[in-house]
């Protein structure tokens, strides 16, 4: 069984925590008390669900990952529609982590809220944010709206870790966790799919 890092800030050590937990959830809401594995045959959730798993880079030993055989569709289906849900509301809290890190901060006697490239950025991955719940909502979800949905909340997460600058992907920034949502839905959502030229819905 691995250990976690401690040589990371205890609210990063939270978060990804945390974010490690929800991962189960969505493994429970599609496979009570067990584990869902992608398309390709890996299974990634909290170290405490796998203890026997590989520790997966980049999450500080919170997610562990083992080679499985690959799910049903119908178990693939309500995971994918977790995860993605998941991943929606990682998204929401970085942007509310930044703007309630810039609320108050000035720069040059102005506030940086008030500027107007900052105030582009919130609204950009705000806008994001709002298609893909209106995207979440539609019915009988399908695979190629889930990685629509993907891959829009991976390009709002890096537009929004811009607002953290330099500090995004120190050990106290938010990266980390937009990396672990990343890196899963890839694990997921795009099994065979080429990075180029994938279709869109």
């Amino acid at each position: 069984m691995t250990t976690t890092d401690t040589t990371l800030p205890a609210p990063v050590l939270g978060w990804l925590e945390t974010f490690a937990g929800e991962l189960d959830d969505c493994h429970e809401q599609a496979a009570p008390g067990g584990t869902v594995p992608s398309p390709a045959g890996w299974t990634i959730a909290s170290v405490r669900r796998l203890p026997e798993g590989t520790p997966v880079p980049g999450t500080s030993d919170t997610l562990a990952a083992v080679r499985d055989e690959p799910a049903g569709d119908r178990a693939a289906q309500v995971f994918g529609d977790a995860l993605v849900r998941l991943h929606w509301r990682l998204l929401r809290d970085v942007l509310d982590g930044a703007v309630s890190r810039l609320d108050g901060r000035t720069s040059e006697g102005a506030p940086l809220l008030g500027r107007q490239l900052v105030r582009g950025t919130i609204a950009d991955v705000a806008l994001a944010l709002s298609e893909t719940r209106d995207l979440l909502g539609l019915p009988r979800p399908t695979a190629e709206r889930r990685r629509r949905i993907h891959r829009d909340l991976v390009a709002a997460g890096r537009t929004a870790l811009g607002l953290y600058g330099a500090s995004s992907f120190a050990a106290e920034g938010p990266g980390r966790l937009l990396y672990a949502a990343e890196l899963l839905g890839n694990t997921y959502l795009h099994a065979g799919e080429p990075e180029e030229g994938a279709g869109r819905e």
